[in-house]
């Protein structure tokens, strides 16, 4: 999960990737979400797919996307 008010890749998600094990390389394809709610108020995600890029005057990943690259999927809160 990662802050979509900014392109950088937030702290919480770079911890999700080291987890998971992911290398982040320039150019890899990324996909992140956010929460959100739909017009209804009920609970959503955001997802934003992307490519990753390193900012290195900011020393920070930054995910490249359009908004055709953004949807929004349903948030099970049931677990």
């Amino acid at each position: 999960m990662s802050d979509l008010n900014t392109t950088y890749v937030s702290a919480g998600a770079l911890a999700d990737v080291e987890r998971l094990g992911i290398e982040l390389v320039e150019g890899v394809a990324l996909t992140v979400c956010d929460y959100d709610a739909d017009a209804d108020g009920k609970p959503t995600w955001l997802v934003a797919e992307g490519v990753a890029h390193f900012d290195r005057e900011r020393k920070a990943w930054q995910l490249f996307y359009s908004m055709d690259d953004v949807h929004w999927e349903p948030r099970d809160l049931s677990s």
